[in-house]
């Protein structure tokens, strides 16, 4: 069975300059507040700073998401469905 969502890191080499935001201790739950939507656990924390690509493979949505290896990263993603309801 394929998996339905691929996540791809891609590692910048760098680590955090700037010191995390207080509010988010324990990560950050994204939402374009989109739906159909998919929710999809991000590896958390990110290694250092870098980028996750995800991908839908049932309707080939993706989304890039920005991560810098801090709490305040993000730890989920609502990745907004293009399939067309029936």
């Amino acid at each position: 069975m394929i998996p339905q969502f691929k996540v791809i890191w891609i590692d910048s080499g760098h680590q955090p300059r700037v010191k995390p935001d207080p509010d988010f201790p324990n990560g950050r739950d994204l939402d374009t507040g989109e739906r159909p939507a998919c929710k999809v656990k991000l590896p958390y924390p990110a290694p250092r700073c870098g980028l996750y690509i995800v991908e839908c493979t049932k309707c080939s949505t993706n989304a890039a998401i920005t991560a810098a290896g801090r709490p305040d990263d993000p730890r989920s993603l609502m990745l907004p469905c293009k399939s067309k309801p029936n």
